[in-house]
């Protein structure tokens, strides 16, 4: 059986679905609403109906007189009796076959018919306009030439030299038609015109991208959708919006990545010119050595700085270990040196990798009794990365277990072969306590420095690179500065990062005033705004107005990469916690230089894990202030200081708050520090801890407790109130809580192994003899990171 709906059947017919439903209604049909189904009975009444409404119609209309109620009734009554007969027989006179109507078939055919109509106007407007043309054509070829008398004589003008109209035929077309015409004439213009033609195959495009774009900038310019450069992104794993800021690598990795070609875009910027701003007249002079001093932890490295010094500084460090870079200038036999003090602790590695690099010498300390070790075999890494010769200082030579041989073997697999072995590496046997053989050291690094010819501009803007930086109360942000070329001068406007500032004092390491300093020298320099970035460059600027557009330039590409990199992480990080559940940490990190600082964020990322992630929500230079405590409060940040302390306002905000700030001293304090606050957060272990076993010998039914299984203790202790499993076959089939236990008649808390009980369980009556109930206790274990 068919069935279509009224509305789809008044479309089939061609009437209105209201208009159907009266009919229907009219008919004695129950269809209501246009969405209710019609069945073929259905559609036969309805057709009997309308067949017997038209009859009706084509009848002549007399007026008779209005009859009574009664007669009204009477007639209204059997006129529906003779309707409901009348349809009843031609229902039975319809054949079989033919009572069936095909109304599919009839829209069929409908659509058929005025699809031929249309093509046959078609055909006629088109022969239509055939004629005219032809028409048009034979006027213009029979009409006669036209003579026009000149002065040179007579002319024959042809009919298409005259500037007489043409009449044109009238063509009567339809609104649709006349779109048509013009729109299929426009592209055969256009086509003629470009030859444009759809690409089929992928055509690859070069972009310039610049420092920071925007995810739409960037489908722009590759002529894609934004939402493939978004696809791509998550694909890569960054989550990115359409007004996101995309960073330089990321913007090049995802074009090359949608298989595009991408390029560093050139801008015109203003730090171009700052090498046509420090010139040097003149010829280069001698200037001393900068010698780096490399080496593992507590092998002595500070000690034998302070014995060529004739200072203390090992004395005063907190945990006996170098936790910051330190300059200092020396005047020996030899003549004046400068010396660069770097940590030895394994976090410190960016710290000695500047100190390498800013070095023209590196003296490496191996202790005698140790060899070598770790941070040793990165600090002969970092030196040959930096192209310096090596000369190496075997200390602690004063020991009972010290083996310079030892360590000669371990170096020379290093490829730092003694000289004695007819090797380039000078080996000096020192003792850093007793001043043994530091005047050989001395001497060797002397005659390094002769062969390098170490020579600077002495005269002339200075430049140099920043070794450290740090607040000090009363000066503010000051940075120790290696001086490379020219000099240094107080009043000199500097150029260092993102600041131009003029500078008000100059200290040597011993905190004395300097009004100058030169080549190879190290000074602290006060008047910045906030403490540099440690490794980054400084140049004395004579245009303070250039400084300061390179300045904002600087400033502005600083602020488009941490804006880019925060965004997505924020983005990713939203999207991590969406889809898991693992541990975030958010800390809040102030230091008191900036090399321990970066050494502290280098080392906190060796905690992260699948489980554990790290947030560091800010990270400065400086004591902690109010705003730090704010920003934790906003955040739920702990607070770690190093090195630092708190005012007497943010210490009463913080315990108001319950903010907890934790202060350390030495750098792996401050690691295990961090370390325990991870593992307090982690969730405990549980493990499972078997009490005891009993077997079921007999069931009980008790109206209290239910079924009691009268057990015998295998092994262990069955206690009351503990977990239990129910083990049928060696399978668990149920865990639950033990809820009673009794030695005969009475409570009992425990039952020894040997001995008979009587057991139930919580919420289940299916023991059975045989069954073994094992008893265990949960136990939470504390975690640790590995």
């Amino acid at each position: 059986m068919t069935e279509v709906t009224v509305e789809k059947l008044a479309k089939i017919v061609g009437t209105p679905a209201e208009k159907m439903l009266m009919q229907m209604k009219e008919a004695g049909l129950k269809q209501s609403s246009p969405l209710d189904s019609v069945t073929d009975r259905d559609k036969k009444i309805l057709l009997v109906f309308l067949k017997d409404q038209q009859r009706k119609s084509s009848k002549t209309i007399t007026l008779k007189k209005k009859p009574s109620l009664e007669e009204f009734n009477k007639g209204t009554t059997i006129e529906i009796r003779r309707k409901n007969i009348k349809s009843q027989k031609i229902e039975n006179e319809i054949p079989e076959d033919s009572k069936r109507i095909d109304f599919d078939e009839i829209e069929k055919k409908r659509i058929a018919g005025e699809e031929n109509k249309k093509s046959e106007e078609e055909r006629q407007r088109k022969e239509a306009q055939k004629k005219i043309f032809v028409k048009r054509k034979t006027k213009r070829d029979t009409e006669p030439p036209v003579i026009k008398r000149t002065k040179q004589g007579p002319i024959n003008l042809k009919v298409a030299d005259r500037k007489k109209p043409i009449k044109k035929e009238n063509i009567i077309l339809s609104k649709k038609e006349q779109k048509e015409l013009e729109g299929e004439e426009f592209l055969n213009k256009q086509a003629s015109e470009h030859g444009f033609e759809k690409p089929s195959e992928f055509v690859a495009k070069s972009i310039k991208v610049p420092q920071a774009i925007t995810v739409s900038d960037l489908s722009k310019a590759l002529s894609i959708k934004s939402s493939e450069v978004v696809k791509q992104l998550m694909d890569m794993g960054v989550m990115a919006t359409l007004n996101q800021t995309l960073d330089q690598d990321t913007a090049i990795l995802v074009t090359e990545e949608l298989g595009h070609m991408a390029e560093l875009a050139q801008e015109d910027l203003a730090e171009d010119k700052l090498v046509e701003m420090v010139s040097y007249e003149g010829k280069k002079e001698p200037r001393h050595p900068v010698v780096s001093v490399l080496g593992h932890v507590d092998h002595g490295k500070t000690t034998l700085l302070d014995f060529i010094r004739n200072s203390k500084i090992a004395e005063g460090e907190e945990g006996g270990i170098t936790q910051k870079i330190g300059a200092y200038q020396a005047k020996t036999d030899q003549g004046t040196i400068t010396f660069i003090d770097t940590p030895g602790h394994a976090a410190f590695s960016e710290v000695r990798a500047r100190g390498a690099h800013a070095t023209d010498i590196v003296i490496l300390v191996v202790a005698a009794d140790d060899g070598l070790q770790p941070q040793t075999e990165e600090s002969i890494s970092h030196a040959k990365a930096a192209g310096v010769p090596i000369v190496v200082a075997v200390n602690k030579m004063d020991l009972e277990g010290a083996d310079s041989e030892k360590v000669r073997n371990e170096l020379s697999s290093k490829d730092l072969i003694p000289e004695e072995w007819g090797g380039n590496t000078q080996f000096v046997n020192v003792s850093a306590l007793k001043g043994e053989g530091i005047d050989s050291l001395l001497e060797a690094v002397v005659l390094e420095a002769e062969v390098l010819e170490l020579e600077a501009h002495h005269n002339g803007p200075a430049h140099g690179i920043v070794l450290d930086s740090s607040t000090k109360k009363g000066q503010g942000a000051v940075a120790t500065v290696l001086v490379q070329e020219g000099t240094l001068k107080i009043g000199d406007v500097i150029l260092v990062g993102d600041q131009t500032k003029k500078i008000r004092s100059l200290l040597d390491e011993n905190s004395s005033s300097l009004s100058l300093a030169g080549p190879s020298m190290p000074v602290l320099i006060s008047g910045l705004d906030s403490p540099p970035r440690a490794g980054e460059e400084f140049v004395v600027v004579t245009s303070e107005k250039m400084a300061k557009e390179i300045s904002r330039e600087r400033a502005k590409k600083v602020r488009e990469s941490r804006l880019a990199r925060k965004q997505i992480t924020n983005l990713e990080s939203l999207f991590d916690s969406e889809k898991s559940s693992n541990l975030t940490l958010n800390l809040l990190i102030k230091a008191d230089t900036y090399g321990s600082l970066e050494a502290i964020l280098g080392s906190l990322k060796n905690f992260e894990s699948e489980e554990i992630k790290l947030n560091i929500i800010h990270y400065s230079v400086g004591g902690i202030n109010t705003n730090d405590v704010n920003l934790a409060i906003t955040t739920n940040s702990i607070i770690i200081g190093f090195n630092v302390r708190t005012d007497n306002s943010s210490k009463k905000l913080a315990d108001a708050e319950a903010i907890e700030i934790s202060y350390y001293g030495i750098i792996y304090d401050l690691l295990d520090g961090v370390k325990e606050i991870i593992e307090g957060h982690l969730e405990p272990e549980i493990r499972d801890e078997i009490l005891g076993t009993a077997e079921v010998k007999e069931t009980f039914k008790s109206p209290k407790f239910g079924v009691i299984a009268g057990s015998f203790v295998l092994e262990g202790t069955i206690k009351r109130n503990k977990f239990a499993r129910v083990i049928r076959d060696d399978i668990v089939i149920f865990e639950g809580r033990l809820d009673s236990l009794r030695r005969f008649k009475d409570d009992a808390s425990e039952v020894s192994s040997g001995t008979e009980c009587g057991i139930g369980i919580e919420n289940y009556s299916d023991i059975k003899v045989g069954d073994k109930i094992e008893v265990f206790d949960k136990k939470e274990i504390r975690r640790t990171l590995s």
